[in-house]
């Protein structure tokens, strides 16, 4: 019995000397968090978990109802509701203790870049919302989402800083499983790699701690389990094992997950190349590289204990930024230079590239890559001056990284191409189809596919778009960017409507904000006389891309042409000369293409030719819609070219035979 009572005590000194070791990381995070969070965003941090708890008409997040939907575990105990104290919200500058019987909230984590090198003042706030399902009805869960909706809202239109809340039963994580309360999973993200960064960057806000953080690396499922299970059975232990949660293990990741992980990456790179490039070189070394080599999230916890203030040698992405290096350096000599850049990149902001603050841990593991890479003068102020590169060098860097992303997976499946294509279990089937097809429309470069500009242009506010006709037929794109006095080139392509494809599909146009120019001297029409402003081109094809990725199940399909009828600028003349399409797929993806019409025909074979090319799309759902660049509006010419098209169809449904099923006022 006192040897029973000795080995007790002295698991619970170890578990709170590994608790402390813990306690320790997350101040140190902490701490680096806030270094880079201004006055009132600092404010929106520290009063967002406040919100959460409490259900009060003063604040965000209010719901009237008597289901109750707050309430995070031990929030008292927390250093955020001491600092909310400090505040005197309330009115009588004294803030009452809050304690709610059953609290929602089990466990309220941030993840992501805050706290580390990575992060910059246009870093979200991205948090885990841990809650245990069992315990809510449709209606709390509901109430509880309604709340964390008010308070993103609130965060945006006040602090202009955006707020995610990912909502996750604790059971479910156990299994990497990250569905919506009763909903299937439909997460297409690598759900193995996701808990890994989440155990490597999570910063501790308030609640329950991980069991992950006291337990040992490397643990598999059912040692891990019978672990927490052991700690949680101990009476004299319950005290302090309530205060713990379990969200389960990483698991050692298969090749399916490697390659799904990869592609992720690869549609990821869209938003952010660099960061993409970074987190798959993780996911490629970790099958790739030499020795077995385990999550990183443990070799990270084995340093809880030893990180001090501004030890830039500890932070999660030093540490990441590590062993991909190694890896390249020992497996991949020739992709050291690239991955050494998207790093250079990642710490100075990318794309908004520059320096980072003078005494910052930032700065300090900059110039000790600087210094250690062996960097000259020259090679340091090109990196440095990237918002300056021309848009051809900033698209060949984003290809090279997008090709190297390609590579990897290509590689995984090389590798193993059994258990890469082996069968997947049927709830899993549909999310990877999904994925697999996002990725074909991401790598597609067919010809006349419109293709994006760079992630340093799509982040501009532009003003003005001008649409001018060059010599030669070319077409050229100006823009004014960042409120610059002048117009810069911006693009350049053979229509009208390259042009304006390009700026749907990398979403450059706001309507609150810009405005659109078509700089000839003819006039938009679309259905009447008078003219129109280029700005229905836009919103004729709204929306351009998938508003769920519910479409990438199933297999492109044309959804909406826009036809542009182009006319003579010569004097005394107007024959129509040219036909431009612009074909818009239910995946997004737009393609251009042109008719250069024969004028020595009469009208009626060229308005014949033309709905020959819109047949040639050839989808019974696909929309049109017709405009003209002209001098003046031409009533007949739409009408002309959709009779044509009305007799081709019907031709095609007698051969078909479908003529009889069709509605009698149709076939009238």
């Amino acid at each position: 019995m006192v040897h029973k009572k000795k080995n007790t005590e002295k698991l619970e000194n170890r578990i709170l000397h590994l608790k402390s070791s813990f306690s320790n990381n997350n101040i140190v995070r902490m701490r680096e968090a806030l270094r880079y969070l201004s006055g009132p965003k600092l404010e929106l941090f520290i009063n967002i978990p406040f919100y959460i708890h409490v259900n009060l008409k003063e604040f965000p997040g209010f719901i009237d109802s008597d289901t109750i939907a707050h309430g995070i575990y031990n929030f008292e105990q927390s250093g955020f509701y001491n600092e909310v104290l400090k505040q005197r919200l309330l009115k009588g500058n004294v803030l009452p203790c809050h304690q709610t019987k059953d609290p929602c909230v089990q466990g309220f984590y941030h993840i992501g870049s805050l706290g580390t090198f990575t992060q910059s003042a246009g870093s979200d706030f991205d948090y885990w919302v841990i809650i245990d399902k069992k315990k809510f009805s449709e209606q709390r869960y509901y109430n509880l989402e309604k709340k964390l909706d008010q308070i993103l809202k609130f965060s945006r239109e006040t602090y202009d800083q955006e707020v995610t809340f990912f909502i996750m039963d604790q059971e479910d994580i156990k299994k990497n499983c990250y569905a919506r309360f009763n909903d299937p999973e439909t997460l297409t993200a690598p759900k193995i790699f996701l808990k890994e960064e989440f155990y490597r960057t999570f910063l501790m806000i308030a609640g329950k701690i991980p069991f992950w953080t006291i337990l040992p690396s490397q643990c598999d499922t059912k040692t891990y389990a019978a672990l927490v299970k052991n700690i949680s059975s101990i009476s004299n232990l319950s005290d302090i094992s309530k205060g713990f949660i379990d969200l389960g293990p990483v698991e050692k990741p298969g090749p399916q997950d490697m390659l799904k992980g990869l592609l992720w990456h690869v549609c990821k790179a869209r938003f952010d190349p660099v960061k993409a490039l970074i987190k798959a070189s993780m996911i490629f070394s970790t099958d790739f590289g030499q020795g077995n080599i385990g999550p990183l999230c443990d070799e990270i916890k084995a340093r809880y204990a030893e990180i001090g203030i501004d030890d830039y040698h500890a932070d999660p992405y030093k540490m990441l930024f590590d062993r991909i290096i190694k890896f390249h350096q020992e497996q991949y000599p020739k992709g050291l230079n690239l991955i050494k850049n998207a790093i250079f990149f990642r710490l100075c902001g990318y794309p908004k590239v520059c320096v980072p603050e003078m005494g910052s841990p930032k700065r300090q593991l900059l110039d000790w890559y600087i210094r250690n890479w062996n960097l000259s003068p020259a090679q340091v102020s090109k990196l440095l001056s990237y918002t300056r590169w021309a848009e051809p060098e900033k698209l060949l860097l984003e290809r090279t990284i997008i090709s190297r992303l390609a590579e990897m997976a290509k590689q995984v499946q090389q590798k193993y191409p059994n258990e890469t294509g082996e069968a997947i279990p049927d709830p899993e089937q549909r999310n990877f189809k999904i994925l697999i097809h996002k990725n074909q429309e991401r790598l597609n470069n067919a010809n006349g596919k419109i293709l994006e500009c760079s992630t340093y242009l799509k982040q501009q506010k532009l003003q003005l778009f001008l649409l001018q006709q060059k010599r030669f037929g070319a077409w050229h794109l100006s823009g004014c960017l960042n409120l610059a006095p002048h117009p810069e080139k911006l693009h350049e392509a053979p229509s009208v409507l390259g042009l304006l494809g390009w700026i749907l599909e990398n979403q450059l146009y706001d309507r609150s904000q810009s405005a659109m120019k078509i700089d000839v001297p003819l006039h938009l029409f679309e259905s009447h006389t008078h003219p129109v402003d280029p700005d229905k081109l836009y919103l004729a094809l709204q929306p351009v891309k998938p508003l769920s990725d519910d479409i990438f199940e199933y297999s492109p399909s044309w959804s909406k042409l826009m036809i542009l009828l182009v006319y003579s600028e010569k004097k005394g003349e107007h024959p129509l000369e040219k036909a431009e399409f612009l074909a818009l797929n239910t995946w997004g993806e737009l393609f251009l293409d042109t008719l250069t019409l024969d004028t020595n025909k009469n009208i009626g074979d060229r308005y014949e030719d033309i709905a020959d090319k819109i047949y040639e799309y050839g989808e019974t759902n696909l929309r049109h819609y017709f405009f003209q660049l002209a001098k003046k509006h031409d009533p007949e010419a739409v009408f002309e070219i959709k009779q044509h098209l009305a007799a081709k169809s019907a031709v095609r449904y007698r051969r078909h035979g479908q003529d009889k099923n069709r509605p009698l006022l149709d076939r009238l």
